[in-house]
């Protein structure tokens, strides 16, 4: 236990001094957080930069200063998503249950991301961005990114267990877009409980296909075709 005297000294130190650059990394942060509140709960086109001012708790000149349009705030605030994705799934990709089980392990990884506020925002601005031409060429390398590091960290996890990668990338594939069909589905029909048995059920299925010894990898599991399939968004 320290001494009374040691004790007043830390009560008595002096807080640190926040920088202007812990400022401005504050203050940007919290635009980005409330951009993407608004995002869930009202969509893009109920997306204000009044409204993003207000729940951040900053001026409209700061946020003028730190982001010079809608667009640009929208950007960041949606590579923030993704980089949160991704830092979520290197975790479960090491735990020991994903090593045991990869095809659960992914599984778990992407229900993370699709059936949760995440994709919701994401979707919110992908589809603003089909038709827009300016806002398109920004946001697709923040989703190539993630999907492309993502897709590699659980080829290793995959591969470590000793499934061949181009078996790995098929299970990949086929889980992802089932889980992101199922997310799409989810927006106006909501029954999770289907949709976990029925993951579950191709959670077998896979592990059926990864296990079968001996099975020769058809020609559109080879080669660049395969590669280039593992990093699409």
């Amino acid at each position: 236990m320290p001494s009374p005297s040691a004790k007043s000294a830390s009560v008595a130190a002096p807080a640190k001094r926040r920088t202007q650059e812990d400022r401005t990394r504050e203050a940007r942060l919290r635009l980005r957080e409330a951009t993407i509140a608004v995002l869930v709960e009202r969509g893009y086109a109920g997306l204000t930069t009044k409204e993003v001012v207000v729940r951040a708790g900053v001026s409209n000149g700061a946020l003028m200063h730190h982001y010079a349009s809608k667009m640009e705030l929208v950007i960041d605030a949606t590579a923030d998503i993704y980089e949160a994705a991704i830092e979520r799934g290197q975790r479960i990709a090491r735990t020991p249950a994903a090593h045991r089980d990869p095809v659960g392990g992914f599984i778990k990884d992407c229900m993370s991301v699709y059936f949760e506020w995440p994709f919701i925002a994401a979707l919110e601005v992908l589809m603003v961005a089909r038709t827009d031409t300016e806002l398109m060429p920004q946001i697709l390398p923040v989703m190539q990114r993630y999907r492309s590091l993502t897709n590699e960290l659980w080829l290793e996890v995959f591969v470590d267990t000793g499934v061949p990668r181009p078996q790995a990338e098929t299970v990949l594939n086929l889980t992802l877009n089932l889980v992101r069909g199922m997310a799409v589905n989810s927006i106006w029909q909501k029954d999770m409980k289907s949709y976990k048995a029925q993951l579950s059920q191709w959670a077998e299925v896979a592990r059926g296909m990864l296990s079968r010894p001996g099975r020769p990898a058809s020609p559109s599991q080879t080669g660049d075709n395969s590669r280039a399939a593992s990093t699409r968004v």
